[in-house]
């Protein structure tokens, strides 16, 4: 097929993928896909872009293909499994015709298809640029043209690709072989830059009236100020800190730049920010980067910015297109105060000029604040609440206070306190109509009493000299009353100030008296019942939020001791049936059926009251089996998903072990387990597979045929292509191998669970997984339903071990060649690996073994690993002949058990929470329910001490033969190994001969 007709089937392909016909689109999207892996299908998509007359979506959808192959296919990877050949790249030649094509096409492409391409140029550069990529740099600085003669559109896409390319250097890890990349960047186009800048700077104060020029000349501007920050995310570069004078010499112009004819223009559109706004906003970023980064060099310019960025500030608009930059600005002051410069804020008039100029007039609630509350309930809680990432006025404002009060702590209490009872004062004159005074005042008493928060804990540090309870007490507190009460009046305003107090009681969830908060709940749970998502969705944040508060340990407690909730289900008993009510009812109102907050709410209630919940446990998960078959109709939002199923473990693990709600929970979610496994509904199968693992656990008799009925489907290799699935399904077959092993046996399933086994260990990925199978199989069958396969296993893992060993494997090995020696006798390895091949059992033990013991972690994977050693030491003649082989096991075995074992801290716990919080929602990758979670068991319960249990049977081996182990301890075990051998003897009253 020639080029022609090959660009033309490529078109055609492109336009059906688009197709509002499923098996139209299907066939297109897997042509494409095929295509990605064929060598020059690159340079064919590149051709089709090139060409001008070709329709505008066939363009962008060859852009989107474009850069997918380029995600999936540029960089060469390793096969997964071992031995297969390694997935399609595409070839070297290839590469280098694309490279050659990629900056011209970029440059002369429409601006959506551009952006396609730009994403798929970063990936290339970032693996190729510039060992392999060495003309990437002159090529885009011979594009930008000679002084005096720049075609400055065509500048401003020679700097958008170079920004594209600099940006990873702002998150990227040290190394030597980034300094030599940057060096390299530095030395090329440092210089080139800066002569850039001042003809722009010129050609601007030469075209004052030449509209359309100066907005190509402030977008050439702020990407030079773009690739400013990036080039110096690192440290402070020799090229910049020697021309640093000529850098903020025109940094300071820019923000002091003012063109009322330009200015009308960028102002016409009053959401996007304006071109000169822009560029101010990228000024703040650098001389903020440069506080941050360059302190003592930045110094003698710091006053200036300061004053510059002061001037700035008191001098914008409250108009949306005005946010980026204002909190550009506050981000440098708020540096700048918390920085060892503090004191230019210094004295009471400076911080009163702060807080009327700065801080009062960004906390309002303007008109757009109230637009997005009524509107856009979803972006106004993403920008308000607690751990948002959003830059806004708001929040930026507050964090002004807060650092200039970390520094000044009396004066900005004396200054802020003053202005509260103001505003206060203000609302009190006229509730109605002043009510933003009341909304401005509650924001500025949280930045001025939290000193550090966290998600999981609220306000973790507050400032001594303002009483969280009084405050509480005389303002927050009337407010929920009042919506106890029903009392509604007053409109948004109302709402508005509902909403503030229960962020009160969020954020200072710890701080506030148990009695204060358990009276407020009434409220709180009435306002689950607002009309307003905001409100009803704060008051579920707020529930969720109090039943995870903990209190330290009381004094005189033991080391180690853990916190503890500061709630019990009896203290929240006489709301509790109320507060589920209205949490579901949220679910039915307007843009809030799939309310992930509500949602996440339920599943914390429904964990907190434990076997409380019993009672009414069918009537919930009714509701929620109902709403998992509406998602699976159309997932939306993955966060709302993950907490219905967590929702639904929680409920299970409450009813573990109760025979007729365990039948119930079958009878209500088999249909929509059903469903998601019928329809495909990939999403959400692994929360199904790990449903059935807690339900099959859980189960409190045999279980029934029903669940076997779907055993043979679990083995369907399909359902294992997906990574995701990978995980809970080897969990699903432990928990049918530890609750039905004869059912599983005598139904002819081992065979396939070891198929199962043999694809996952030679995944490097996943080779764990297939260890998991195999340590069910050790814990949960007799030895002699599978001990005819044995041999195969070994040497599947043998070839495994030899063609591709990792740490990972190895210690996998060793915790499972441990686990069959310890439940199983010594005699079941050495005999089954003998019929692999004589003697190999001893190599294994003191090579692969003795050498991965060190690396063994995990409480349980320790102990089981101590038992079999013990084991291996004093059972096996062959191994207790070899000396030195001998002392290099006990060596290993002791090293592993005197490790200080891992505790984990609160805030490794807190930090671990936040984490699993931020990860909540399905991806492709597993999500485990924490609801769902499977408890640890001890595989080798008879042994209650390992190093006991290790010094009585040495002392035992040593009776058989006087004299013999206790010259091997004494003369080949390292001194920190006999002391600690000698201490187990003690502790076991014992002694080795």
């Amino acid at each position: 097929m020639g080029d022609d007709a090959q660009l033309a089937q490529l078109s055609s392909c492109l336009q059906q993928s688009l197709s509002p016909d499923p098996a139209v689109r299907t066939q297109a999207e897997q042509f494409l896909k095929d295509g990605s892996v064929q060598p020059g299908f690159s340079m064919l998509l590149m051709r089709l872009l090139a060409s001008e007359g070709s329709d505008a979506t066939v363009r962008q959808g060859a852009a989107v293909t474009f850069k997918n192959l380029v995600k999936n296919n540029w960089v060469e990877k390793e096969a997964d499994v071992v031995g297969a050949p390694a997935p399609y790249s595409v070839a070297a030649g290839e590469k280098d015709q694309v490279r050659a094509m990629l900056v011209g096409l970029m440059l002369g492409a429409p601006r959506l298809v551009q952006a396609q391409l730009s994403e798929a140029l970063s990936i290339i550069s970032a693996a190729d640029f510039p060992e392999r990529w060495p003309g990437l740099l002159p090529e885009l600085i011979q594009r930008m043209g000679t002084p005096g003669a720049r075609d400055f559109n065509a500048v401003v896409g020679v700097l958008t690709t170079a920004n594209t390319i600099f940006k990873r250097y702002r998150q990227a890890y040290k190394s030597d072989e980034l300094y030599k990349e940057l060096k390299y960047v530095l030395d090329t186009f440092a210089g080139p830059l800066l002569e850039l800048l001042k003809e722009v700077s010129a050609a601007i104060d030469a075209n004052a009236a030449n509209l359309e020029l100066l907005v190509n000349l402030f977008k050439c501007l702020r990407l030079i100020c773009r690739i400013f920050f990036s080039l110096n995310s690192q440290e402070l570069p020799e090229v910049f800190e020697d021309n640093m004078d000529a850098w903020m010499g025109e940094f300071h112009k820019f923000l002091c730049y003012d063109n009322p004819a330009l200015a009308a223009v960028d102002n016409k559109d009053r959401e996007k920010a304006g071109a000169v706004d822009q560029v101010k906003a990228a000024i703040c970023d650098n001389v903020n980067l440069y506080i941050e980064k360059n302190e003592e060099e930045f110094q003698r310019f710091l006053q200036t910015f300061v004053q510059d960025v002061w001037t700035l500030l008191t001098k914008t608009g409250l108009e949306p297109n005005k946010d980026h930059l204002v909190t550009s600005g506050v981000r440098f002051l708020t540096t700048v105060a918390n920085s060892v410069h503090h004191q230019l804020f210094a004295g009471g008039d400076t911080l009163r000029q702060v807080c009327e100029s700065i801080v009062i007039p960004n906390l309002q609630f303007r008109e757009d604040d109230e637009e997005l509350f009524e509107s856009n309930h979803v972006e106004y809680i993403r920008r308000d609440i607690e751990g948002s990432d959003s830059d806004t006025r708001r929040r930026g404002a507050c964090e002004l206070v807060k650092g200039l009060t970390a520094k000044f702590p009396e004066v900005m209490t004396q200054s802020v306190s003053g202005y509260v009872t103001a505003l206060l004062g203000q609302y009190a004159a006229d509730p109605t109509n002043s009510w933003k005074a009341k909304d401005a005042a509650v924001y500025l008493v949280i930045s001025l009493v939290v000193k550090s928060k966290s998600v999981v804990k609220g306000a973790t540090e507050t400032n001594d000299l303002v009483s969280i309870t009084d405050f509480f007490t005389q303002q927050i507190a009337p407010e929920l009353a009042r919506a106890a009460s029903g009392d509604a009046a007053g409109g948004t305003g109302r709402h508005v100030l509902y909403a503030d107090a229960l962020k009160f009681l969020t954020i200072f969830r710890s701080q506030i008296p148990k009695p204060m908060a358990i009276q407020a709940l009434p409220a709180v749970v009435s306002l689950l019942a607002s009309r307003e998502n905001v409100v009803h969705t704060y008051a579920a944040n707020a529930i969720e939020r109090l039943l995870t508060v903990r209190d330290l340990p009381p004094a005189g407690s033991p080391p180690g001791a853990r916190s503890q909730p500061r709630y019990t289900p009896a203290d929240i008993q006489p709301v509790a049936q109320q507060m589920l009510q209205n949490l579901f009812g949220v679910f039915a109102m307007t843009d809030s059926s799939e309310n992930e907050y509500a949602m996440k709410a339920t599943m914390r209630l429904i964990s907190f009251m434990g076997d409380g919940i019993k009672p009414i446990a069918g009537v919930c998960l009714e509701r929620l089996s109902g709403m998992v078959m509406e998602t699976c109709k159309n997932p939306r939002n993955p966060t709302f998903s993950h907490y219905l199923f967590e929702s639904v473990a929680a409920l299970v693990k409450a009813g573990a072990g109760d025979p007729g709600l365990i039948a119930t929970f079958e009878q209500l979610l088999f249909p929509p387990f059903q469903h998601v496994l019928q329809q495909d509904v990939v999403e959400f199968a692994p929360y199904v597979f790990q449903l059935l693992s807690q339900m099959i656990e859980s189960h409190p008799s045999a279980l029934p045929a029903s669940y076997m009925g779907i055993f043979p489907a679990l083995l369907v290799p399909m359902l294992w292509d997906r990574s995701a699935n990978v995980t809970p399904l080897v969990r699903l077959l432990e928990a049918y191998l530890r609750k039905a092993s004869n059912e599983v046996h005598g139904a002819g399933h081992i065979q396939g669970i070891l198929g199962v086994f043999q694809k996952l260990v030679s995944s490097r990925a996943q080779d764990h997984h297939g260890f998991f199978i195999l340590n069910a199989f050790v814990e949960a069958l007799p030895l002699a339903a599978w001990a005819d396969k044995l041999p195969a296993v070994w040497g599947i893992l043998f070839q495994r071990l030899q063609s591709s060993k990792t740490t990972k494997f190895s210690k996998c090995f060793v915790v499972f060649l441990s686990l069959l020696a310890a439940k199983h006798g010594v005699p079941s390895v050495t005999e089954s690996m003998s019929k692999v091949q004589p003697g190999i059992f001893e190599m294994v033990l003191t090579g692969v073994v003795a050498d991965a013991i060190a690396n063994i972690s995990g409480s349980v994977e320790e102990k089981v690993v101590a038992v079999a050693g013990a084991k291996f030491l004093t059972e096996c003649p062959a191994v207790m002949a070899q000396d030195a082989a001998w002392a290099k096991l006990l060596n290993a075995v002791v090293t592993m058990m005197e490790r200080p074992a891992e505790h984990k801290s609160e805030e490794d716990l807190d930090a671990e929470a936040e984490e699993a919080e931020a990860r909540a929602g399905y991806s492709a990758a597993y999500n485990a329910l924490r609801q769902a979670a499977r408890k640890e068991t001890d595989p080798v319960p008879d042994v209650t001490d390992p190093k006991v249990n290790l010094a009585r049977a040495l002392a035992g081996a040593s009776a058989q033969q006087p004299g013999r182990i206790g010259s091997i301890v004494s003369g080949q075990c390292a001194p920190e190994v006999q002391q600690a051998i000698a201490g187990y003897c003690a502790q076991g009253g014992v002694a080795i001969q």
